[in-house]
């Protein structure tokens, strides 16, 4: 068997919940927290990295959500090109995430641009134009609600998971600038790099590089992230399902939402639906239970559709192979216009 394919131990798990609650951590904090040492910790940490089964990245927070516009396009594909147009569409900087679903549309990517012309000009004329390309549906983003970055493992303790929570920095928010965009690209490939590392691509210093990482955290301008191959989780099977709700009686749906561990990610959207999320199960027939708990627990959502996860191709920008490991990175880029991607 492969490295790769290795499940995850105690360790392991205990180490990357670890990251997920402090992505920066040093190796002494975290040796600390598990009571392992610290050269322990980085060498089971350099492992899982080097093959593939975890990861760190960063990607635009809350702040610049808000600034920026979040798209979730459904694509219809002929037959056979399915993954010949993911392929392609993973490339694009401006495209998040990119998933093979199983029913009603093919592809599901997630799109981050600058201006809503930048939109229509990557859906209709990048997209919709590639070879293969039948169909596309898109809906605006208004509200997310959750997202990956808060799903845990759940292997520390609660007293150690208080201990990997650092005081919130005391900074005044600042107007972002172009090296602020340099800074979270750079950090999307790792999360962890040092910040000497950072400071030569930013042409920051290394002093400034700290305190604006800090920052963008603080503020929810950035979101540090580690992340972790689906199939190794105890969690191998994503779906995703779209819902109606009053719109009085949203807040309480995606609260009742929220106390669901499966829950991954939830999204108000645009359109003849107005609530989107993924849920991570443990079997295929789990979607079955859940919907019924739903119907139970929140009468007031209206499901209308579910597709099932075949292949994740792209996650916040990290390139996934057929295991979903990950194998490359596109930086998300939402300021880079359309017309800088080349002709379909």
């Amino acid at each position: 068997m492969q490295e790769k394919e290795k499940a995850l131990d105690e360790l392991d798990r205990s180490i990357l919940h670890a990251l997920q609650i402090a992505p920066r951590a040093s190796w002494t904090e975290v040796g600390r927290v598990l009571d392992v040492d610290a050269v322990t910790a980085a060498r089971r940490w350099d492992r899982l990295r080097s093959t593939g089964r975890a990861w760190t990245t960063c990607y635009p927070g809350v702040r610049l959500i808000d600034a920026i516009f979040t798209a979730y396009v459904e694509i219809d594909v002929q037959s056979g090109r399915a993954m010949e147009v993911a392929r392609t569409l993973a490339t694009y900087p401006q495209v998040a995430t990119v998933e093979h679903l199983a029913g009603g549309r093919d592809l599901l990517i997630m799109v981050l641009v600058q201006d809503l012309g930048a939109l229509s000009e990557l859906v209709s004329e990048r997209i919709s134009a590639l070879p293969g390309v039948a169909r596309t549906r898109a809906a605006l983003g208004t509200r997310v609600f959750t997202e990956g970055s808060r799903w845990r493992l759940r292997s520390l303790t609660a007293a150690q998971q208080r201990r990997l929570v650092r005081p919130a920095a005391d900074q005044p928010r600042a107007d972002l600038d172009e090296h602020d965009h340099r800074l979270i690209t750079a950090l999307s490939r790792d999360a962890r790099a040092p910040a000497v590392e950072l400071a030569r691509e930013t042409g920051l210093s290394a002093p400034n590089v700290r305190r604006r990482i800090a920052g963008l955290a603080h503020h929810g301008d950035a979101v540090l992230r580690c992340e972790i191959a689906r199939n190794l989780t105890g969690w191998p099977i994503a779906a995703t399902l779209w819902a109606s709700v009053p719109p009085g009686e949203l807040d309480k749906v995606v609260q009742g939402l929220s106390a669901l561990p499966e829950l991954r990610m939830c999204s108000s959207v645009t359109g003849p639906h107005n609530l989107l999320f993924t849920l991570w199960l443990k079997s295929v027939a789990d979607l079955a239970r859940l919907e019924a708990l739903l119907a139970d627990r929140l009468p007031q959502l209206h499901l209308v559709d579910r597709a099932v996860t075949l292949r994740m191709v792209k996650l916040m920008g990290r390139l996934l192979d057929e295991d979903g490991h990950a194998a490359g990175c596109v930086p998300i880029d939402p300021w880079l216009p359309p017309k800088s991607l080349p002709a379909a």
